[in-house]
């Protein structure tokens, strides 16, 4: 009797911590997606409890509370934001599509700034009204009917695509998950007429680790992870590094051990990258330098259609 008493505790046991894990990976899935948002409509992540932050977003979007319980409002605002769905893009597509309309590539800012440029430009004020509304205000001014064209095309393995940074990295500052920001440097067509990535997308990267320069000639280090981008409609497209900067060369480039088709960048232990040198010991790399990267994989995504002439 005794040793199934002992199984059984144990079974409990594993059952339990399996669902402390479990809850937990959604308390950090949840975390990150309302971080996402908050950078994406103030630029900064917002001080508070996560309630009260989310009942900001709701305000600042939409002017009201959308009566959903707080355990589901932080995806239903990530989804609203960024994914959409097949019938109705998400907020971020159509304001990237309709930056792209007035000036050919994407903005740059926080939500309000894009808002208020685009604002500006359509009929000279900046409005007040809640965010998404403001939006597809604009959308119905500038494109007839109000509606998107959404084709489902594939952005097919081997595409090259090029970003730039948007700052500068140093061995001697950058902290590990440190936020790298690049854009885009291009716009992406499919078929000629599907616009699937526009000039000036935000492609966000992170710190994944770094070294400081040393003693004994010890170079710093950062590794940057470069290991997915988005597409227009969010799509996580999985890439490889193919180059970095004008001067690029294979012998200065450096991959993550194990990682060489996930697209880690190291920066500094074999070298220079991309206008990247050395001072002092560390490396150190200018805002603007371009790396060009490809997908992995043939990826579905759904892009918009576009009249080229």
């Amino acid at each position: 009797m005794k040793p199934t008493r002992i199984l059984c505790a144990v079974i409990m046991l594993c059952s339990l911590v399996s669902t402390v894990w479990a809850s937990s990976d959604v308390a950090r899935d949840q975390e990150k997606k309302l971080s996402r948002l908050e950078r994406y409509i103030y630029g900064d992540e917002q001080k508070g409890g996560e309630a009260e932050r989310l009942r900001q977003i709701e305000e600042d979007l939409f002017g009201r509370n959308t009566g959903r319980k707080d355990a589901e409002k932080t995806s239903y605002l990530h989804d609203f934001v960024f994914k959409g769905s097949p019938a109705n893009p998400s907020l971020d597509m159509k304001l990237s599509f309709l930056e792209w309309r007035l000036f050919n590539r994407t903005g740059e800012g926080n939500l309000e700034t894009r808002l208020a440029d685009i604002d500006k430009q359509v009929i000279g004020s900046v409005s007040m009204e809640p965010l998404a509304f403001r939006l597809e205000q604009q959308i119905h001014l500038i494109i007839e009917n109000g509606l998107i064209s959404l084709h489902q095309v594939t952005i097919p393995r081997g595409t090259e695509i090029k970003m730039r940074l948007k700052k500068d990295i140093s061995s001697r500052i950058a902290k590990k998950n440190d936020i790298i920001p690049m854009v885009l440097s291009h716009d992406v067509f499919i078929d000629n007429n599907i616009l699937v990535m526009t000039n000036g997308g935000i492609v966000t990267s992170s710190v994944k680790s770094v070294r400081r320069g040393g003693r004994f000639g010890r170079t710093g280090y950062v590794n940057l992870d470069v290991t997915k981008i988005e597409s227009m409609d969010s799509t996580e497209l999985p890439i490889q590094i193919d180059a970095a900067g004008e001067k690029f060369d294979k012998r200065k480039i450096g991959m993550a051990a194990g990682a060489s088709t996930l697209g880690y960048l190291v920066l500094g232990p074999i070298g220079l990258a991309g206008g990247a040198f050395i001072k002092g010991g560390e490396v150190e790399v200018p805002a603007g330098t371009e790396i060009t990267v490809r997908t992995t994989e043939d990826c579905k995504v759904i892009g918009v259609l576009v009249n080229r002439k």
